[in-house]
């Protein structure tokens, strides 16, 4: 599938589903939070979160260097999501880093 064909199936628009994302990832750390993927990779722990966000690293690296541009997507947004938990799970947000980058691209 190209990455054209992938866009006609997903119609882009703005993403407020970030915000309610990391809303969520912070939510599944509470102790009474219902179950729920989230909660179930917070409680594995930090190293555990981490090697789930490498594995999925080398998925994207390896989907990086073939042509199935929805294999590579779909790949990124699982670094993301991990990524997210890392951050979260250290007491930061996306937008922690996004400050650094527009600091360092001024």
């Amino acid at each position: 599938m190209s990455l054209e064909e992938f866009r006609q199936i997903k119609k882009e628009k703005d993403f407020p589903f970030l915000k309610k994302l990391e809303i969520k990832i912070e939510n599944a750390k509470l102790e009474d939070a219902k179950k729920s993927k989230m909660k179930r990779v917070h409680k594995k722990g930090s190293s555990q979160i981490a090697k789930k966000m490498g594995e999925e690293a080398v998925e994207m690296v390896i989907a990086s260097g073939q042509e199935d541009d929805k294999a590579f997507l779909e790949e990124s947004a699982d670094v993301l999501f991990y990524y997210l938990m890392a951050l979260h799970d250290r007491g930061f947000q996306l937008k922690d880093v996004l400050l650094i980058l527009k600091d360092r691209h001024k």
